[in-house]
């Protein structure tokens, strides 16, 4: 229940709750809030240069936010018809993407009564959606090579 209801990644048995920090997790958050503007601002930077420097006219790349301050970047979204392809490629070339929540949500079990339910626009978006690496630790340099990389897919 603690986990979303959720028994293993991404899938939904119970309708639950994000409550998952005990007392360690806790401890290690408080080290880390002190670092947190400084991780969204590089966060920010990478971001800048996706929307900027991708190219490739195969991808759906979010937009920019109207007030970049108040944007985190917790991930970097992007949408294409050929997910599959792109992320094999990328991670042929060393680098790790995710399909995050690659169920929709009406598709789960704890929504069961939802599962016959057609929503063509979350279903088309949930085949596609791919996060690219997006941490305050990337140098500019593995920017630039997952920016080529893509660009030349």
């Amino acid at each position: 229940m603690a986990n979303y209801g959720s028994h293993q990644k991404y899938k939904n048995i119970y309708q639950g709750l994000n409550s998952r920090l005990d007392e360690i997790q806790a401890a290690v958050l408080d080290v880390k809030l002190n670092y947190l503007d400084a991780d969204n601002l590089l966060r920010r930077h990478i971001a800048k240069r996706y929307i900027a420097e991708i190219t490739n006219s195969n991808l759906i790349l979010p937009g920019n936010p109207e007030n970049e301050d108040e944007h985190s970047w917790h991930l970097f979204v992007i949408r294409t018809s050929n997910r599959e392809q792109l992320q094999g490629h990328l991670s042929d070339q060393g680098i790790q993407t995710l399909i995050h929540y690659p169920i929709p949500p009406h598709k789960q079990e704890c929504y069961k009564d939802l599962n016959n339910y057609s929503y063509p626009i979350t279903e088309k978006i949930h085949k596609e959606v791919l996060s690219l690496p997006i941490s305050p630790v990337l140098t500019d340099r593995e920017v630039d090579k997952i920016i080529d990389i893509i660009n030349n897919q």
